[in-house]
């Protein structure tokens, strides 16, 4: 192994290591063959083969090259190289980057993967220090090969970011499924380690007025505005079944949504706005108008601390259905889970006060949600304030033996915990009214929840179980509707089967005991495979459903965009 140190460029020393070298001195260039290793400053590049031109501050490596700058690597067939000015060409380059760890993001394979690392494949590559530019680039977030999802690009740029991140940016080009689906993909895509919507939304919500229901709704996603602290999404809808037919004219059958988003880290705080409009009808603006305004304190103790005001707000309250809150303006504090000593026992608990405006019974107040629904036409006005908390502990039943053969994942991005537990509850929900009326319930709940199978098999290698009983003691009554508690005896039911491969089919059920009414239902099909997959759901009681892509690893987040309304018939969880 001969090893070579020499003044290259200023102050920096030039380290050379192979197995055979050469130096024409006239020339003043280098050969060098076998286990090829440079070293200058913050690079260092490998090769087969190696020349390199002191004058001209260049070199040319061949075969198995990389190329590491800080902390970018990159691998390809052949390379040139200026290392003075730590920029070069790679030619059939291939390697990966890490995309960060995903931001506030519900899914469990972000929680449990640190690193979200996309590999690469390009014809060539234009690099720097911190920054590469590839043509006809492929990637992937699958770590096998073949993959089963790629994006396919003629133009990707990829940027270091400071946390040792990088931010991918791909132009337009195609999804390919499997190597025999391809589907267009016409814009631009961007990845990086914050939460973002996905580039379309597609779901279904029909709840509304009559002549303002939207039925199918088209949505794409314009990102405006985005960096660390500050974005701005604009989403156009569109329904089509208001397209035709509609009295009001084609303005009726389109929409608009917008979110804003302002994080301040010093203070620990986030400001976001939301705003839609459903239909371009401006004499009907009021009428048509949803939007929140909201600004969250996170404290020192792991707790939030938030202050809101919304304008028609959605709630889903049970046998009461959807309710409408005309305006909310108020601040909660919600506290983190607390373990209570080696008990096994988490604490948490939620503190509300708010100035509402909706629909109510000031004086009589029928606790039947048939007469309460017939006979509520006025809006009144009150103050609430609202405690809550509950308590929860869950016991494992039964869990299989692990062992060093158990097969890798199949058909999801992380093996399946598989086991039985028994999880049991209390929950209490105290609200005080500004007209003197209360309402007080305390419940209890047990379930089951069984996982069987890895999801590895063909046929029925997945079945998940949910039974949870709850019954409680129910005082006083709202005066709203949004909030009355309507269901005191209650039963959920749910199940996710495996039917063959990737197909999956569920469905859950809520179910009141004492008026045996189906109070919500909700219907799942899923396409689940390692690297992404896709899921539609419907829920005929909410009149609302979602198509859903999901992209294991990256960060499109259709929680986002969701239509969903919050849970009005008890103090929203902590």
């Amino acid at each position: 192994m001969d090893t070579t140190d020499l003044s290259a460029v200023a102050d920096r020393t030039l380290r050379l290591r192979s197995d055979r070298q050469t130096f024409d001195q006239r020339a003043e260039v280098f050969q060098a063959e076998g286990n090829v290793e440079m070293r200058l400053g913050r690079s260092v590049l490998r090769a087969d083969r190696l020349r390199i031109e002191l004058r001209q501050r260049r070199a040319v490596a061949e075969g198995n090259v990389s190329i590491q700058l800080d902390r970018q690597r990159i691998q390809g067939s052949r390379l040139e190289y200026d290392f003075e000015q730590e920029r070069g060409f790679l030619e059939e380059a291939f390697g990966q980057v890490d995309i960060g760890q995903l931001q506030a993001s519900g899914s469990p394979a972000a929680a449990l993967s640190p690193q979200r690392l996309v590999r690469f494949r390009a014809v060539r590559i234009r690099f720097d220090a911190t920054t590469w530019e590839g043509e006809q680039v492929r990637l992937t977030n699958d770590p096998l090969d073949p993959p089963e999802l790629e994006i396919r690009s003629p133009r990707v740029t990829s940027t270091l970011q400071a946390d040792g991140s990088s931010l991918l940016i791909a132009e337009a080009g195609q999804l390919a499924f499997d190597q025999v689906l391809f589907l267009p993909l016409p814009i631009r895509l961007r990845f990086d380690s914050l939460n973002r919507q996905p580039p379309v939304s597609i779901f279904y919500d029909d709840f509304d007025r009559e002549e303002l229901r939207r039925g199918l709704i088209l949505q794409p996603n314009f990102e405006l505005l985005r960096d660390p602290n500050v974005s701005l999404v604009l989403s156009p809808q569109l329904y089509p079944q208001r397209l035709w037919g509609s009295e009001q004219g084609l303005l009726d059958g389109i929409g608009l949504r917008a979110d804003f988003r302002w994080r301040q880290p010093e203070a620990n705080a986030q400001t976001s706005l939301f705003a839609e409009l459903r239909g371009i009808v401006f004499q009907e603006f009021a009428q048509r108008l949803r939007a929140q305004v909201e600004h969250r304190i996170t404290t020192g103790d792991g707790g939030e601390v938030a202050y809101t005001y919304a304008y028609r707000e959605r709630f889903f309250s049970g046998r009461l259905g959807f309710q409408i809150v005309e305006n909310r303006l108020g601040a909660s504090y919600r506290s983190p889970t607390l373990r209570l000593g080696n008990t096994g026992l988490d604490l948490s608990y939620r503190i509300a006060a708010d100035y509402i405006d909706a629909l109510g019974q000031p004086d009589e107040i029928d606790t039947d949600p048939e007469l309460a629904l017939a006979n509520t036409t006025d809006r009144i006005q009150l103050s609430r304030l609202q405690l809550g908390a509950t308590l929860n502990r869950s016991f494992p039943l039964w869990s299989p033996p692990k062992t060093a053969a158990d097969p890798p994942p199949r058909f999801s991005a992380l093996p399946i915990e598989q086991g039985i537990w028994l999880s049991t509850g209390v929950s209490s929900s105290q609200s005080f009214y500004s007209n003197g009326r209360a309402q007080s319930y305390t419940a209890g709940s047990i379930g089951i929840d069984a996982v069987i199978g890895a999801f590895v098999a063909d046929t029925f290698d997945y079945t998940n179980l949910r039974v949870t009983y709850s019954n409680g003691f129910l005082a006083g009554a709202s005066p709203f509707l949004f909030d009355r508690i309507t269901t005191r005896e209650q039963l959920v039911l749910g199940f996710l089967q495996q039917l063959y491969g990737p197909l999956r089919v569920g469905a859950e059920t809520t179910v009141d005991l004492q008026s045996g009414q189906q109070v919500d239902v909700v219907y799942r099909l899923g396409y689940d495979r390692r690297t992404y997959g896709f899921s539609l759901q419907y829920n005929p009681v909410r009149q609302s459903g979602a198509l859903e892509l999901r992209v294991e690893g990256l960060n499109w987040d259709p929680g986002q965009s969701s239509p969903q309304p919050t849970t009005g018939s008890r103090i929203q969880e902590p």
